[in-house]
């Protein structure tokens, strides 16, 4: 019996299995219809392109944010790893902070994954895509934190736009404030904000580009909820980089 080459079970095995693979966040919130990896990834090689344009006038790359210049970024190398940075999670699965698994034995996981596409693949791509990964994980280069910037910032855009289409209108009878315990079934329609989401990105984010786009995107946020029949954003949800 024929078996597959390393090149089609690539294809097939791995890359198909990120198409399918739904986003772990969106599935526990229980938001219909969630997207994959595959869309995740997608659209953060959208983001990556951006750094191949001209510096933004509205960003400031002075001091200590001089690293992040476009110019100083391999936009070709930034590109690749926005479309491998989640490859481990095709073996690995979606591990997110709220899965109860220790961040340690997370990344030894996703180590082993990205071995096995290595083997899978043959070097010299299985090589690369490994040390790309690698270098998205140890962030000490201008790309690898680029793309962690993009990766929470497509997060906070896909939360927003759920929220546009999903999130029932605020009745009278619902806490504005209040956020659903661990656990807690959600109905088909989202009845609160995925408050969670940008509670936890409020800060996180190095790059001016995106931490300009990610305070547009709030502010666009906070207008669409209070559309919704006034659903309120708290302080914990908003830009809190120190002055």
């Amino acid at each position: 019996m024929n078996t597959a080459s390393g090149a089609l079970s690539f294809v097939t095995d791995i890359c198909g299995a990120l198409k399918e693979l739904k986003r772990t966040g969106w599935v526990m919130r229980h938001v219909p219809f969630p997207e994959s990896d595959s869309d995740h990834m997608h659209r953060c090689a959208m983001c990556a392109l951006l750094l191949s344009q001209p510096a933004d006038p509205l960003d400031d790359y002075s001091s200590e944010n001089s690293r992040y210049h476009p110019r100083q970024v391999d936009s070709v190398k930034l590109l690749k790893m926005a479309v491998t940075h989640d490859l481990c999670e095709s073996l690995a699965g979606d591990i997110t902070p709220f899965c109860g698994v220790d961040h340690s034995d997370k990344h030894a996981k996703e180590m082993a994954a990205m071995q096995r596409i290595r083997n899978i693949v043959g070097d010299p791509l299985g090589e690369e895509l490994f040390n790309l990964w690698m270098e998205y994980e140890t962030q000490e280069t201008v790309e690898a934190i680029y793309c962690k910037d993009i990766d929470k910032f497509e997060m906070v855009v896909q939360a927003y736009e759920y929220e546009k289409k999903y999130l029932q209108i605020k009745s009278k009878d619902v806490d504005p404030l209040q956020d659903l315990m661990e656990g807690e079934e959600l109905p088909s329609v989202i009845d609160q904000p995925l408050r969670r989401f940008f509670k936890t990105t409020n800060s996180v984010f190095r790059t001016p580009l995106f931490r300009r786009l990610d305070n547009e995107l709030r502010d666009k946020r906070e207008a669409m909820l209070k559309e919704k029949g006034g659903w309120c954003v708290t302080q914990e949800e908003r830009q809190m980089y120190a002055s």
